[in-house]
C-alpha cells in the first residue's frame, strides 16, 4: 500500500501540488485574517458580499423548496423572470456545494468554494501543460500556481462567478488541440458549451480569444490548404455545435437581455485612448492593486517575473517558428491595445462599460502569457543565453524605474512592493543566469519553483491586504433578524402579498429570505423597473431598485401587506441577549397608520389594511399613463385616480411652507425650491434648517432632487441623521412626519461642498384619509388570489362596471399569458410597465401562466446539436461493427 501510494505520488506530484499549492497558500491567508469559521471577520466583501452571497442561498432555496423560481420570481424587485440570472449568476457547478451550507453558514460556504476554484485553477493549467508537453516536474506546478495565483484571480475573488471561466480555458484549449489533431470531435464543444451555460458573459470573451488562437494555430502548424480548409471546418461547425447545445439557455437569456443589460449597449464610441498605456508597467509589480482600481482602474496583468520573462523569451526561442512568433506577437499587439483603447475595450465587454471591475477579460490575457510563457523557456533553463539575462534584466530595471519615477501616480504601488518586485526578479534572473547540467537542474527548478510561489503569495497579500471584509457580526446580525421575520410571516400568512422593508442587509434580501420586499440588485435587471421605480419616488440606478420610501399610496397599489422595521437604538442596546441594533434605511413614521402585528425582540411588523392586491379592477385611463420623471407626487396621484375611476386631477398632495428657515454661513432667499445656496465663508461649515409645525395628523413627505444625495449634503431631522437611501437618480420621496400634529419638525441640510442646490426639495402634505378611502374601495374590486406558485396566480374578481381593465403590478413579460375564465385574452403594457387587459363587468375567474419566452424552442435546438454530435458516432460504430 504504501509502495503505491508513493509511486503514486512520485508520478502525479506536479498535479498535487498544483491543485493543492493554491488552496493552502489561499487558507493560511484567511486564517491569518480570521476568516469564518476561523474567527470574527468573513471573506466577504464589495459585491461578493452584496449581491453574490444572496444569489448563491437563492439557489440553495430554489432547488430545496422552490424550484419554479428558476423560471420566475417575484422576490426579484416586483417580479421578474430568472433565467437570465441563473445565467449570469448561478449555473457554475460549484455551487451545488452551498447546499450544505444554509442561513448563517453560507459565508463559510462561498470560503470553501473560492478555495476549490483556486485549486481547480491551478490543476486545469497543470493538465494542459502535461498534455501537450509544454512543461514537466517541478515546472508544471510553477507555471500552473502562477496561473492559479495571477493578480486577475486574486483581485477577483469577489467575483466568484467569473473564476469558472479561468478553471475551463485551459480545458477548452487542450479539447481545441484533440479536435484539430486527433479529430476529437465530442470534448470540444462539450466543454464550450459548459462554458456558455456557466456564464455566458465570460463565455463571449473566451469566444473571441478563441477566434485569435484559431488564427495563431493555423499559422503556426498548418502547411496544406487543404488541411486548412478541414481545420477551419472543424473548428467553425463544433463551435457553432456548442452554442446549439447551450441554446437552452442561451436563446431565452439573449430574449431576456434586450430587456435589461442591452438596453444600455453603448451607441457613440470614441476611438480615444483611455490613458497613457505605459501605466499598464505599474501592474507587473507586487500589490499593484486596491480599493480605488475597483470602480475604475488599470487591468490586472500580474502574472509573477518568471512568467513575464518567459513570456518575453517565447518571442526570442528559435525552437518557435519565425510565422508562430510574428503571430503571436501581432495578437499580443492586440491584447494590449485592447486593455487601453476604447472600441476595442468595449468589444471584449459586449459594447457596454463594466460598472466596476473593468478590463475583466485580462484573465485571457494572462492565460496567453503564460501559455506561450511555458514554450519560450524550456530550453532556456538548461541551455543559457547572457544578452537574453540582460535584456530581462534591463527589461525588469525599466519597469521598476517608471513606477518609482511616478509612484505618486499610483497609490498602491510603495517602496516597500517595488523592493519586494525587484527583489523578486533579481532572484528570478540569478536562478535563470546558473548554468546547471541535468543531474543538477533539478534543484534549480525547485529553487524556480519556491521563488515564483513565493513572489505569487507576496502579491496576493499585498493586494489583499488592500481591501476591507464584513465581519461575521455584520452579516449575521441582519440576516438572523430577516430570517425571523420571514420565517414569522410564512407562517403567520401563507397568501400571496408583498412586504415593505424599513431595515436590510443588502438589496437581494427578498431572494435570500423569499420575501417579496420590492428590492434588488443585479446586472440583469430589466430596464422599465427602475424606470417605474424612478417615477414613483423610490431609489434606482441601472442595476438596481430599493423600496426604501414607500408611502401610504405606493404601499396600498403595490401590495406591501407588510411592513418590517427595526427597533431604535434606545430599544435595542448593544451587546444585550438579543443582539444589536439594526440599520433603518429610511423615515416610516407613517407605519403608525398600520396595525402593530408583531412585536419581537428587534423588529416590529405592521400590517397594511389598505394593501389592494396584485391585480385590481381600473378605469381606462390606467392604459394610458405616461412616463413622468421627477415628480412623485404628480404620478402617484395619476396612478391613483386611475386605479380608483377618479376624476382626474384629483389631489391628495398638498404643498406646505415651512414656518421658519434657519440659514447658517449662506445668504438667505425666500424662494427655496430649486434654489442654488453657496458658503460665504468657505473654511466654516455650512447649513439651512427647516422649521414647520403640522397642522393635522397626516403624512408628510419631502421631495429631494438629485442633488441632494449623500454626496453633497447631511441631512438631519429632529438633531438626529435623517434616514435615507444614500444614491439615487430621480427625485424620492421621504416621509417626515405622521400623527405628529402641533410638533415641531426639523430638518437640518448641512453642507457638504461649498454649495448646495435645493433640486427640488418641497414639503408636501397627504391627505390620509382620502387616500384610505380610495385605496379601500379599490380593495374591493381586485384580485382574490385562490392559490399561486412563482409561475402561476389563479384568482377571482368582481368587476363592478363597464369599460374596466385589469390591471396588475406584475411587471409586463412575453411569458405571461393570461385567461378570463377559461380563454385566454391579449394581454397590454399599462403604466410603461405592468400586465394589464380589458374584462368585462361581472364576477370571473382569472388565471396568469408564466413561461419563459423561446425556452421549448432552445431546448429543441440544445436536443438537435445533441444529436448531431453524438449520433454520427453511433452509427459509425454500429455500421463498423
Amino acid at each position: 500500500m504504501w509502495i503505491k501510494m508513493k509511486s503514486f505520488i512520485n508520478n502525479k506530484y506536479p498535479f498535487l501540488l498544483s491543485f493543492f499549492g493554491p488552496i493552502v497558500i489561499m487558507l493560511a491567508y484567511f486564517i491569518a485574517r480570521h476568516m469564518y469559521p476561523f474567527g470574527s471577520s468573513t471573506i466577504l466583501t464589495v459585491d461578493l458580499g452584496q449581491q453574490y452571497v444572496d444569489f448563491f442561498a437563492f439557489f440553495r432555496e430554489t432547488l430545496l423548496h422552490h424550484p419554479g423560481s428558476f423560471f420566475y420570481s417575484f422576490s426579484k424587485a416586483i417580479g421578474g423572470e430568472m433565467i437570465g440570472e441563473w445565467a449570469y449568476y448561478l449555473l457554475s457547478p460549484f455551487n451545488l456545494l452551498f447546499i450544505f451550507f444554509p442561513g448563517k453558514s453560507i459565508a463559510a460556504g462561498v470560503l470553501v468554494v473560492t478555495l476549490l476554484k483556486y485549486g481547480f485553477c491551478g490543476l486545469s493549467f497543470a493538465y494542459l501543460l502535461s498534455k501537450r508537453k509544454l512543461q514537466k516536474g517541478w515546472m508544471i506546478p510553477t507555471f500552473s500556481i502562477s496561473y492559479a495565483l495571477m493578480a486577475w484571480n486574486v483581485v477577483n475573488q469577489l467575483n466568484l462567478l467569473w473564476m469558472d471561466a479561468a478553471i475551463l480555458l485551459p480545458l477548452i484549449i487542450a479539447s481545441f488541440y484533440d479536435l484539430m489533431e486527433k479529430r476529437k470531435m465530442k470534448t470540444y464543444p462539450l466543454l464550450l458549451a459548459l462554458m456558455l451555460i456557466d456564464n455566458y458573459y465570460m463565455a463571449y470573451m473566451i469566444c473571441i480569444f478563441l477566434v485569435l488562437f484559431f488564427i495563431w494555430y493555423q499559422i503556426t502548424y498548418t502547411t496544406k490548404f487543404k488541411e486548412f480548409l478541414s481545420r477551419t471546418w472543424l473548428f467553425a461547425s463544433r463551435s457553432i455545435l456548442a452554442g446549439g447545445i447551450a441554446a437552452v439557455i442561451l436563446i431565452p437569456t439573449a430574449i431576456t437581455l434586450t430587456s435589461s443589460k442591452g438596453q444600455y449597449t453603448e451607441s457613440s464610441i470614441q476611438a480615444k485612448l483611455e490613458y497613457n498605456p505605459l501605466k499598464m508597467l505599474s501592474k507587473l509589480t507586487i500589490g499593484s492593486f486596491n480599493f480605488d482600481q475597483m470602480p475604475s482602474g488599470f487591468p490586472n496583468i500580474f502574472i509573477g517575473s518568471l512568467a513575464l520573462f518567459a513570456f518575453i523569451l517565447y518571442f526570442f526561442n528559435r525552437q518557435n517558428t519565425i510565422k508562430s512568433r510574428i503571430s503571436a506577437f501581432l495578437i499580443s499587439i492586440f491584447f494590449t491595445v485592447s486593455m487601453c483603447f476604447e472600441p476595442l475595450d468595449l468589444f471584449w465587454h459586449g459594447m457596454q462599460f463594466p460598472v466596476w471591475y473593468p478590463y475583466r477579460f485580462t484573465f485571457i490575457v494572462s492565460f496567453w502569457m503564460l501559455f506561450l510563457g511555458s514554450q519560450g523557456i524550456t530550453n532556456f533553463i538548461v541551455n543559457v543565453k547572457p544578452w537574453k539575462i540582460f535584456l530581462l534584466f534591463f527589461i525588469e530595471v525599466g519597469i521598476i524605474s517608471y513606477v518609482w519615477i511616478n509612484i505618486k501616480k499610483f497609490n498602491y504601488a510603495t517602496t516597500e512592493t517595488l523592493i519586494f518586485s525587484a527583489t523578486f526578479a533579481f532572484l528570478v534572473l540569478l536562478l535563470l543566469s546558473i548554468n546547471s547540467t541535468n543531474d543538477r537542474s533539478i534543484i534549480k527548478f525547485l529553487l524556480l519553483f519556491l521563488v515564483a510561489v513565493s513572489e505569487m503569495s507576496a502579491n496576493m497579500i499585498f493586494s489583499l491586504n488592500n481591501i476591507s471584509y464584513l465581519s461575521k457580526r455584520e452579516f449575521a446580525d441582519p440576516t438572523t433578524a430577516l430570517t425571523a421575520d420571514s420565517s414569522w410571516l410564512h407562517r403567520h400568512d401563507s397568501s400571496f402579498y408583498r412586504t415593505a422593508q424599513i431595515y436590510s442587509r443588502t438589496k437581494n434580501d427578498g431572494i435570500t429570505h423569499n420575501l417579496n420586499a420590492g428590492a434588488y440588485f443585479s446586472s440583469a435587471l430589466e430596464k422599465n423597473i427602475p424606470d417605474f421605480y424612478g417615477m414613483i419616488g423610490q431609489p434606482d440606478g441601472d442595476n438596481y431598485v430599493t423600496y426604501s420610501n414607500g408611502s401610504l399610496i405606493t404601499d396600498g397599489l403595490l401590495d406591501m401587506k407588510y411592513a418590517i422595521a427595526p427597533k431604535n437604538n434606545n430599544e435595542v442596546t448593544e451587546g444585550s441577549s438579543h443582539g444589536y441594533p439594526l440599520i433603518q434605511t429610511s423615515e416610516r413614521s407613517d407605519l403608525s397608520s398600520y396595525q402593530l402585528l408583531k412585536n419581537n425582540p428587534r423588529t416590529s411588523i405592521y400590517q397594511n389594511l389598505y394593501a389592494t392586491s396584485i391585480g385590481y379592477s381600473a378605469g381606462s385611463t390606467i392604459s394610458k399613463m405616461q412616463r413622468l420623471f421627477d415628480n412623485p407626487v404628480i404620478y402617484q396621484s395619476n396612478w391613483l385616480n386611475a386605479a380608483s375611476s377618479s376624476m382626474p386631477g384629483t389631489t391628495y398632495f398638498t404643498a406646505m411652507n415651512f414656518n421658519k428657515v434657519i440659514f447658517t454661513n449662506t445668504v438667505e432667499k425666500t424662494t427655496l425650491t430649486n434654489s442654488d445656496f453657496k458658503k460665504i465663508d468657505k473654511s466654516k461649515d455650512a447649513s439651512i434648517t427647516f422649521e414647520f409645525i403640522p397642522t393635522t395628523n397626516n403624512s408628510y413627505y419631502l421631495t429631494l432632487g438629485t442633488s441632494l444625495d449623500n454626496d453633497n449634503v447631511e441631512f438631519l431631522i429632529n438633531d438626529r441623521v435623517l434616514h435615507n437611501y444614500s444614491t439615487f437618480r430621480h427625485t424620492t420621496l421621504v416621509n417626515v412626519a405622521n400623527n405628529d400634529k402641533g410638533k415641531k419638525i426639523s430638518i437640518t441640510a448641512k453642507f457638504k461642498k461649498d454649495n448646495l442646490w435645493l433640486n427640488n426639495f418641497v414639503l408636501y402634505q397627504l391627505d390620509n384619509n382620502l387616500v384610505k378611502q380610495k385605496l379601500t374601495q379599490i380593495k374591493k374590486y381586485s384580485w382574490k388570489i385562490k392559490d399561486y406558485s412563482s409561475t402561476s396566480l389563479n384568482g377571482t374578481i368582481n368587476i363592478a362596471k363597464s369599460n374596466q381593465w385589469f390591471a396588475t403590478t406584475i411587471p409586463y413579460n412575453d411569458g405571461w399569458k393570461a385567461y378570463v375564465d377559461g380563454k385566454e385574452v391579449p394581454t397590454y403594457k399599462i403604466q410603461q410597465t405592468f400586465i394589464g387587459f380589458p374584462i368585462s363587468k361581472g364576477h370571473h375567474q382569472v388565471k396568469l401562466t408564466f413561461t419563459p419566452p423561446y425556452l421549448y424552442q432552445g431546448l429543441v435546438v440544445s436536443v438537435i446539436s445533441l444529436m448531431l454530435l453524438f449520433i454520427p458516432g453511433m452509427v459509425k460504430r454500429k455500421v463498423h461493427k
